[in-house]
């Protein structure tokens, strides 16, 4: 459950993340610099080591929704999908990091949808697994939102692109913030900041990649709520 929003920028990108799950969830990890093959790697994570979403030295970025509207697995997943990403970000190409998701034991993992963003060719990838094949979408470089919920996922994919296709202005990252913060159409399941009495939005995290420098700041609770976030930086290399 989460929406995700990307936006070009001057020199890079912006890449926004509202993490919905249950409120019994065990807390996240902040982020910090990981090492991820030859390369560095920031991103926060799950206690066991997983994440959902990082971004590495090349600027190569992943962010990953879960895919409710097709069938779960039948039985438990002997595969995490928070494993995922850490496993491509030793990747220094989009090619290699296309190559090493395709080996992945899609049929352990419950169904996903990863998207790629690369600041170097300006290229935005989605890569959608059913838990047999994968199939890659490319979006032109320009804003974009994804949404998924565990929670009538096709009426919230609906109302969420209701309210972002209202939201006026010029694309920025003043405007993916006051999305992502929203309450619109009222607070609850369907709203971008969600909050339902079992689950919420339990974490807001930005990526933003400009030039030769990458900051991600995450915020540990829903973005409606003021706390300070915690901040890590990476150098960016060609």
């Amino acid at each position: 459950m989460c929406t995700l929003s990307f936006t070009p920028d001057s020199g890079g990108f912006h890449l926004l993340m509202n993490r919905d799950e249950q409120r019994s969830r065990p807390i996240a990890l902040p982020p910090k610099e990981h090492t991820c093959g030859a390369l560095s790697s920031i991103y926060p994570s799950e206690p066991s080591g997983g994440t959902w979403i990082g971004i590495n030295q090349h600027g190569l970025t992943l962010a990953l929704i879960n895919w409710y509207s097709t069938p779960q697995l039948q039985e438990a997943p002997a595969f995490s999908r928070g494993a995922i990403i850490p496993k491509l970000l030793v990747m220094a190409s989009v090619s290699k990091m296309e190559e090493e998701l395709h080996q992945l034991p899609l049929a352990q993992l419950n169904p996903f949808r990863l998207i790629l963003v690369s600041s170097r060719d300006q290229s935005l990838h989605e890569f959608r697994s059913d838990s047999v094949t994968c199939q890659k979408l490319l979006f032109p470089w320009a804003r974009t939102h994804w949404f998924s919920s565990g929670f009538q996922e096709a009426e919230v994919m609906r109302i969420r692109g209701q309210t972002c296709e209202k939201e006026s202005g010029p694309d920025s990252l003043a405007l993916l913030r006051n999305l992502h913060s929203s309450h619109a159409p009222e607070k609850g399941p369907f709203s971008i900041c969600m909050h339902r009495e079992d689950a919420c939005t339990i974490s807001y995290t930005e990526i933003s990649a400009a030039n030769d420098l990458a900051t991600l700041s995450y915020y540990d609770s829903s973005p409606c709520k003021e706390v300070k976030p915690t901040v890590a930086t990476l150098k960016l290399f060609p």
